[in-house]
């Protein structure tokens, strides 16, 4: 028991000893040095994990980790298009600062009124020289990602099938 409390005691002095040093440490090399401390703390939990025989939790946890960070990568190629997507909404980044009215009402366009076919092209991501397949196949690719039963809103679902039905007139 005593053992044990010698031990933290330590390690909460080396705790503090760390910070001071972190505290009083230049600025250009205090990023480098946090690396080097995690490096080495992960290094230590290693070595510790081996000589108490623990270390198959951290595998357990390591192969853990490996769907939810393939899930991440998924997610992050398809930023972009959502990106394009709220924004041709006038949903994106910085919309409605211009004139102070940010998060007010509705985005731009979406009043009860129909769409504007340059709005719809816009919504659905096509260019004006698109055939009804291409509708289908943008309206398609949308919905996919952005219906609500996949996490999307029942907004972004609502103006993409107006979008489809205003260029294919159905």
């Amino acid at each position: 028991m005593i053992l044990r409390l010698a031990f933290v005691i330590l390690l909460l002095a080396a705790a503090l000893w760390g910070l001071h040093q972190l505290r009083s440490m230049p600025r250009a090399l205090l990023a480098r040095r946090l690396r080097q401390v995690a490096f080495w703390g992960l290094i230590a939990v290693l070595v510790l994990a081996v000589l108490t025989g623990r270390l198959s939790p951290l595998f357990a946890l390591l192969g853990a980790a490996i769907p939810v960070l393939m899930r991440l990568l998924t997610l992050l190629r398809l930023v972009p298009e959502l990106q394009q997507i709220l924004r041709s909404l006038g949903l994106g980044v910085g919309a409605g600062q211009a004139s102070g009215r940010a998060g007010q009402g509705a985005p731009p366009g979406s009043g009860s009124g129909a769409l504007s076919e340059d709005e719809a092209r816009a919504i659905l991501g096509i260019d004006a020289k698109a055939d009804a397949e291409a509708i289908r196949a943008a309206h398609r690719r949308l919905m996919q990602r952005l219906h609500p039963d996949r996490g999307g809103s029942d907004y972004l679902a609502a103006r993409i099938n107006a979008a489809k039905q205003r260029l294919l007139g159905d």
